[in-house]
């Protein structure tokens, strides 16, 4: 597929680096040249100068000919008018980034007058995943598959959890309905074995039965542990998406933000929640206003380093559940490392969903990891793919690859080596990598 990517920021790059793995012509466009010839170092692409919202731009014949645009640069503005440019000369799909509320939740006109086939607000999707990571039931991320009946939960290991902790996998007593898909040490994700042993430190990732994993998580003693009051430090537009959400469930909300102007702003937006105009990095600050008893806090800023760090102190103050927003996924290691109860990047949760729209919902779900070591991917099993009727370990997946569990009908199957891949079974899958496009051809539902 050829694919015209408009910004060439922190956003367009991932995103160029997940299509160019799958094999795509891309071409990308930015009015930055010193970011272009970055781009032009790393990637195997075409190039282009100019602005994305110019028809000059967009009328040249490798942008016209294009099966895709998708607009990601840093202006609503640019990234709407873009799409509705390409709409009008001619080419298929349109994906705009569109972050303002005012435009993304009140657009007087559709996406489809303004030639946009998808809206992706990664704040605000990002305040959703937030919403959700705080609301679960058990202090652990959790990922539902399979219309929610499976489960991909990460764990860290303490020295308490000794169903885990100096044992290799074919010791544990664990419920043949979960498997340990992976394990994470030091940054490094690694697919185990049986004679492979978790360490203290390491995190691991279980799938299996959602009531299962609900169990396991009780007998190693994470406790539930229910969320009234959230504290939220930075008032952009992830920390107002999150009031906003939570404000609506009863929660006793807090926003800290420097800037006064923004305060009125939020204060008059966010009617329920209290809006303190102050810094949210003096500890003073935190402990004055409750850190210590506080359910959940999250850090919304603009500095991963500010986020990550008072997300730590929050915690050893007293923070029940602390939740940090980075924007590298290069630290993901530091937050297993730190003790922080999960951490979210808007930029993966944008390139998930760019990338489910381009395989047209021939992948029911995808999930990147946080350190983008891995993904999960959940697809349905076609008539007449290379995998149907072969046991699991002759079905030629690509090394780093596991099929974590199978929706058959109304059954789940964890599966073992020894088992066989029907037609029209749901699988989900865990991958090291960029294998989606390979686990995709071998289930039957060919290139993108």
């Amino acid at each position: 597929m050829k694919i015209v990517v408009i910004g060439a920021g922190k956003v367009g790059k991932e995103i160029a680096t997940r299509l160019l793995a799958e094999g795509h012509d891309l071409v990308m466009i930015d009015k930055d040249n010193a970011r272009l010839e970055k781009i032009e170092e790393d990637f195997d692409c075409l190039c282009i100068r100019g602005s994305g919202s110019a028809a000059k731009t967009l009328n040249s014949s490798v942008v016209r000919e294009s099966d895709l645009l998708i607009a990601v640069t840093n202006s609503d503005e640019v990234n709407m008018i873009a799409s509705m440019t390409a709409k009008r000369i001619g080419i298929p799909r349109t994906i705009a980034r569109v972050r303002d509320p005012d435009y993304s939740n009140n657009l007087v006109i559709s996406k489809e007058d303004l030639g946009i086939d998808l809206i992706i607000n990664p704040d605000y999707s990002a305040a959703i995943e937030i919403n959700r990571l705080l609301t679960m039931a058990l202090p652990v991320h959790m990922e539902p598959f399979a219309r929610g009946r499976v489960q991909l939960a990460d764990i860290s290991v303490n020295e308490s959890m000794t169903l885990f902790v100096n044992k290799k996998l074919m010791e544990m007593d664990l419920p043949r309905s979960i498997l340990i898909v992976a394990i994470s040490r030091n940054g490094e994700m690694l697919i185990p074995g049986g004679q492979d042993t978790v360490m203290i430190g390491d995190v691991i990732y279980l799938l299996g039965h959602s009531d299962v994993i609900s169990k396991v998580c009780s007998k190693i003693k994470m406790k539930r542990q229910k969320v009234h009051s959230v504290m939220i430090l930075g008032g952009g537009r992830i920390g107002f998406y999150l009031a906003e959400k939570l404000c609506v469930q009863g929660m006793r909300v807090k926003i800290i933000e420097r800037n006064k102007d923004r305060c009125r702003e939020l204060a008059e937006k966010l009617p329920e929640a209290l809006v303190l105009c102050t810094d949210g990095s003096d500890l003073e600050v935190l402990r004055r206003e409750g850190i210590a008893d506080i359910d959940g806090f999250v850090t919304t800023t603009g500095l991963d380093e500010e986020n990550l760090l008072l997300a730590l102190l929050a915690k050893q103050m007293g923070a029940k559940r602390v939740i940090a927003k980075i924007s590298r996924p290069g630290y993901a290691p530091l937050v297993e490392q730190l003790g922080v109860d999960a951490a979210i990047s808007p930029r993966l949760i944008t390139a998930g969903e760019i990338l489910r729209f381009i395989k047209g919902g021939r992948l029911l779900s995808l999930f990147l990891l946080l350190n983008e070591k891995a993904e999960v991917i959940e697809l349905v099993v076609q008539p007449g793919s290379k995998i149907v009727g072969r046991p699991l370990q002759k079905s030629g997946l690509p090394a780093g690859t596991i099929i974590g569990a199978i929706l058959r009908g109304n059954k789940i199957i964890i599966p073992r080596g020894n088992d066989i891949i029907n037609e029209n079974d749901r699988l989900v899958v865990f991958a090291l990598g960029h294998n989606v496009h390979i686990i995709e051809s071998l289930s039957g539902l060919g290139g993108v």
